[in-house]
């Protein structure tokens, strides 16, 4: 199959607004984590999950580093490694939420989530991707 420059006109554009959400919502949940909006909010939800309320720190961190690596030019490790990051956080929420009985309401925001993070490493440009050696 032959790919057009108005398909790859198309690909790169979904790739960019995908990109671009799920850099805006990494930096987003990381003011969630680090407990700077909607205070106690996930802290509970840590508790509820099972999780000791320090795993926030380390999972905003993680989230707050790989917003920029989305969006910045260049660095494949480093995207693969923040793709990869977000890719085991969105499937750890939904296996926690799964494990303690939520309902379909507290999975849907991660399986959105997982499938943006999928779809923007998918069609990300061969620029931003590892080359193979």
């Amino acid at each position: 199959m032959r790919i057009t420059t108005k398909n790859s006109k198309g690909r790169l554009i979904t790739y960019w607004v995908f990109t671009s959400y799920l850099a805006f919502e990494s930096i987003l949940s990381a003011t969630w984590d680090f407990n700077w909006i909607n205070k106690g909010y996930a802290i509970s939800m840590m508790q509820h999950l099972g999780f000791p309320s320090y795993f926030l720190v380390i999972k905003g961190m993680g989230t707050l580093l790989a917003a920029p690596v989305f969006i910045l030019p260049k660095l494949p490790l480093l995207k693969e490694w923040a793709y990869f990051g977000t890719f085991i956080i969105y499937i750890g929420a939904i296996a926690s939420h799964i494990v303690v009985g939520d309902g379909l309401n507290k999975i849907i925001f991660p399986v959105i989530m997982l499938l943006i993070t999928i779809t923007s490493w998918a069609l990300r440009p061969d620029s931003r991707k590892l080359s193979r050696v």
